[in-house]
This record gives C-alpha cells, structure tokens and sequence, in this order.
C-alpha cells in the first residue's frame, strides 16, 4: 500500500481507505513496533492531499506538533457557508482472545486525567465557525475481521458523547468501567463516509456541501446518541436557514440568496479565506494549533 494512496474523490477515499488503515495496523504485529495516532493520521491527512483537483489544502502548523488531532474544515465559498470537525484520534490497543475487550488505552489522556478530551469539547465554543468535536478510531484488520466487519479501520464518534465516559472514568477507577473498550463505544460509531460522501447521485460534485456534511453528522449522533434529549449534541450555533431553490438552473444545491451579505462573510475566517486564494499551493503554513484540512466545495462535479 503507498504511504498516501490515490483516491479519485472524498468518497472514494471514505469507502477505501479505513480498510487499507485497517491493513497498516495489523503490520506491526508483525514488525513488533507499534504505529502511533499520528502516524495514521499523517496518511489520511496525505490521502486527503493527494485527490485530484485543487479543492483540498492542507494549512500547517508553524512548529512541529505530535498527536493525532485535526481539524477538518468544508467551505462553500460561493454561499459563504462552512462547517469545521475538530478530531481526535485514538487507536486500539487489541485483546488476544475477545474483539470486544480491546482498549483505546489513552481515551482518558493524559494520566487518566481526561485532560484532552475537556480541551476538544471546551474550545468548541471560541471558534468563529460552527464546530462538531469528534473522535476518529483507527482499528487493525483482525479486528475488523472478528467484529464480523462491523467495525471497519477508521470509525468516527461524538466527542460530545466521548467526554462524558471519560468523565465517567476520571471519577471512578478506571478499570471498573469499560468505556476505553471497543464493544463498548461500537455503539457509537459511524463511519468516514458520513462526512464525506455527498448525499448525490454520480455526475454531482464531488465534495459535500457544509450544510450536507453537518446534516448528516448530526443525524449520525443522534440516532446513537443516549444523551439526545440533553441537547449534547446540537451546542453548536446555527447558521441562518437557506431554503432550496429548485430551479432549472440549480441542480438541486443549495442557494444563499435569503442570507445577507454581510453575515454570510462573517462566516469564514479569514484564514480560511487564505487557504482558498492560496489553494494551488496545496500546503500552506499558517498560525493553527493543530492541522486543518479544508475541502472547498465549488464547482466539482464528477466525470463518472
């Protein structure tokens, strides 16, 4: 497998790459070395970068930074409108005998403090566009296997809904809850291609609109989500309501002619500005804590 596999659109890359990941954790078994969150991540983050077209730009942190967090960012620059997940990623340390016992170790990170899983819920509210905190979960192939493939490589889950085991654990040992254990937080899971797989059939663009990408996260969450009716899920601010204006001309995408002007502008950065205007440089070193990912959603369409 290349180290940044070519994927032919998001979807592509949603519908392949989680077994190929799956793959490149069952080497170290092999290779008595374990592969760090990071080191997944840099290749989905690689794979992300390698897709045809100028639509993907990947802005860098200034100095080097470890772990497997990222941010992953759609922007619509023609309706001003965009959606930001926050990730963060942790992989599976496999039982021996039982699938279901394997442990995402460093849930609670760090010292079983739960730390990190605070920061990714608490700064959700200071960004300037709405934000979904998440988890991705990486998981080898025998895994996948034993799970009778109900569980596949890369498995995304509501941070909202991780924070509150690992606030769980942090009051009570850990070892008396199984909330670090994979049949545990199965229930959770739904996969890359929620994000990036636009509700279309072939022929329409290839990148999801935010407003298509957000909708059906949200609908994810909710549907596995056993605290739905506290609201943990929707503590993001609401964009203004666009309706759809089905005509000749639209293809069904959504217009942003009932927003004004001056709000739709409000809603990208202007860092995210840059990394549109500076899109054919790919990668673009700005001052983020953290890599993010931008997709932009403008004018793709698919070939076949």
């Amino acid at each position: 497998m290349p180290i940044a596999p070519v994927f032919t659109s998001p979807c592509d890359l949603a519908s392949r790459l989680p077994a190929m990941i799956a793959e490149f954790l069952d080497i170290e078994q092999h290779l008595k070395r374990r592969f760090r969150e990071d080191s997944i991540t840099d290749i989905l983050i690689a794979s992300l970068l390698s897709l045809p077209g100028n639509d993907v730009v990947v802005q860098t942190p200034s100095e080097a930074k470890t772990g497997g967090d990222f941010d992953l960012v759609i922007v619509d620059p023609g309706s001003e409108d965009a959606i930001q997940f926050r990730v963060q990623a942790k992989r599976l340390t496999p039982h021996a005998n039982d699938w279901t016992t394997g442990s995402y170790v460093e849930l609670s990170h760090p010292h079983n403090s739960g730390v990190q899983s605070r920061l990714l819920v608490s700064g959700i509210g200071r960004e300037s566009i709405p934000t979904i905190p998440l988890y991705a979960f990486y998981n080898p192939a025998h895994v996948c296997v034993a799970s009778g493939e109900t569980v596949t490589g890369i498995e995304l889950a509501s941070g909202w809904e991780i924070r509150e085991r690992v606030k769980a654990m942090v009051k009570i040992k850990p070892k008396r809850l199984p909330y670090k254990r994979i049949g545990s937080l199965q229930p959770l899971f739904f996969p890359l291609s929620t994000i990036l797989c636009p509700p279309r059939p072939v022929g329409g663009p290839v990148i999801p609109l935010p407003t298509e990408a957000r909708n059906a996260v949200e609908a994810a969450i909710e549907t596995r989500s056993s605290l739905a009716g506290f609201g943990q899920t929707l503590r993001i601010s609401a964009p203004p309501e666009v309706p759809v204006l089905a005509g000749p001309d639209s293809g069904g995408r959504r217009r942003s002619d009932a927003v004004p002007r001056d709000l739709r502008a409000r809603q990208i950065p202007a860092i995210i500005r840059t990394a549109i205007e500076r899109r054919r440089e790919r990668i673009v070193p700005a001052r983020v804590k953290r890599p993010r990912v931008v997709l932009i959603a403008e004018g793709n369409s698919a070939e076949t």
